[in-house]
This record gives structure tokens, sequence and C-alpha cells, in this order.
């Protein structure tokens, strides 16, 4: 833009530009700099919390271990595991309730208490409930004759576990999205199929299923970047084990920073998040199909 059309630009919308920049400043002050002390931190040594030698890329080289490669398979698990899970039960819900059922309003109200409740407690429930001494889950299943099952203690129970728990306390927003979704197609499309003997299930997967396929893949976006940032669950309810088989990439970065001290190399883990939520985001960006979800 030529300086004369710069200057008519901020004439037209110079007060409007006044406007938000309270608030740029504010985005600049809680993003770019945290992002610029990661990247500075990444290239030295810790001592406690204060940056030490410089070592340059040894923090990057050292993210090329094994042990990080399985934090990364496991956050890639969780976050398969629980799309899958979350995004399909939460479609089944929408189309269940979306019809005339009894007590409608009851269960959506009781579908959205885990998504309001604190993932602290999500966690904290759950592990009480599979505990092998006292818990009622698996009390439940010793009379039913089932064998006494440590859940926490086998590996791929409690991703299971820990699967299921996430998936269980955001279902609710999967089911939201959806349901609002199926309310925006026109009743008299799917009467018409009807009408013409398509059938129920030629319906839903030859008209319902391909006009919520925006609605799904905003859940799947959005799950996407909720689930791979997420840390409180897996530390509370599996606390990355048993034999790190449940440590995702986030809680190795935060077991890195605030339990080993080890910042540096904790602030490049940071930096690995940081380009795969913008690899992400191009990824979806690129997808076909989605340039309409986006405008």
């Amino acid at each position: 833009m030529r300086p004369s059309g710069i200057r008519a630009e901020y004439r037209t919308n110079g007060f409007a530009y006044l406007l938000i920049l309270p608030a740029a400043l504010l985005v600049l002050s809680v993003v770019v700099y945290p992002v610029y002390f990661a990247a500075e931190f990444s290239l030295h040594s810790s001592v406690i919390f204060a940056p030490g030698d410089f070592v340059g890329l040894d923090n990057y080289r050292a993210l090329g271990s094994t042990s990080i490669l399985q934090n990364a398979v496991a956050s890639l698990i969780f976050i398969a595991g629980s799309i899958v899970l979350a995004v399909g039960a939460g479609l089944g819900l929408a189309l269940l309730l979306d019809g005339r059922v009894a007590l409608r309003t009851t269960f959506r109200t009781v579908i959205f208490i885990p998504w309001v409740t604190s993932q602290i407690a999500s966690g904290l429930v759950w592990r009480w409930l599979v505990n092998p001494d006292y818990g009622p889950v698996v009390h439940g299943l010793q009379e039913l004759g089932a064998p006494r099952v440590d859940v926490l203690g086998d590996s791929a129970l409690a991703m299971m576990l820990l699967i299921f728990t996430n998936a269980w306390r955001s279902v609710a927003f999967s089911m939201i999205v959806i349901l609002s979704g199926l309310q925006t197609i026109p009743e008299s499309v799917t009467r018409s199929a009807l009408i013409d003997g398509a059938g129920r299930w030629r319906t839903f997967t030859e008209i319902t299923f391909p006009l919520l396929l925006p609605s799904i893949f905003v859940c799947v976006i959005t799950s996407t970047f909720s689930y791979f940032n997420i840390i409180t669950i897996p530390l509370v309810l599996t606390g990355g084990g048993p034999q790190n088989a449940t440590e995702i990439i986030t809680l190795r970065m935060y077991r890195e920073a605030f339990s080993y001290f080890n910042v540096g190399f904790a602030s490049a883990i940071t930096i690995l998040i940081l380009a795969f939520n913008i690899g992400l985001t191009f990824l979806y960006l690129k997808l076909p199909g989605n340039k309409g979800i986006m405008q």
C-alpha cells in the first residue's frame, strides 16, 4: 500500500484501529512474549527456573530420543481414540435427542454435567471409581464374577480409561455442535426421502450425514487442538503411568519443567508443540471441503 493509501486508510479507519489497540497489545503480551521467552530458554540449560549456559540446539536434538517418541505415540493414540469416541458418541446422542424423546431436557442437562465439571474433579472421580481395593466399578465387576482388575496398573487399560474419561467429559461439546447442525437441516428434505422409500438408514447415510459433515469437521478440529494440549486429566488420573504408557507429550513437558526443573528441555518441547499446532492448522485449512466452514 502506497503512503497516500496508508494515510487514507488511517483517516477512514483510524478510530477503529485505536479501539482494537488494547486487545492487540494484550494478545502480544500473553502470546508473542511467552513464545519468545520459551524459544530463548530452549537454547540454554536451566538452573531451577533461571537460564544457564548457552547450549544451542542441544535441547532440540534431545527431542529425537526414544522416550520423546514414545510420548508422541501416546499422544496420537490418546487424541485419535478420544476423537473417535467423543465425536461418535456426540453424533449418536445428537440424533437421539433431536427427536421427540421423553425427558429430553433432563438428558441434555445430565450430559452437560461432565463438561462443566473441572478436569481435576473428573480425573479424581474416575480414579476412585476404578480403584482395585475399594472402587465401586471394580467391586461391581467382581460381584458379577469378573476377576479383580487393576485398571491403572495395566498399560492398555490405563490408556483406554484415559481416553474414555476424556471423551466422557467432552462429549457434550460434540453433541451440541452436531445437534445444532441437525436443526439446520430442513425437515422437508428428510421427509421427502422417507416418502420416496429411501428408508431411515439410507436417508441418514446419503442425506443427513453429508449435511452434518461441516459440524462434525468443526468438532474434530476443535477437539484435536483441545486434546493435544491437555495436561490435567492425564496428570490426575494416571500420572503418566504405568511405565509411562499414558505420559503424553504435554504431560512430559509439565514434568520436565515443574518436577525435574529442566526448563530448557521443557521449553524445547513447548516449541515442538507450538510447531505441531501451527502445522495442524495449515493442514486443516488445506483439506478439501472446509472453505465454507472457515468463512
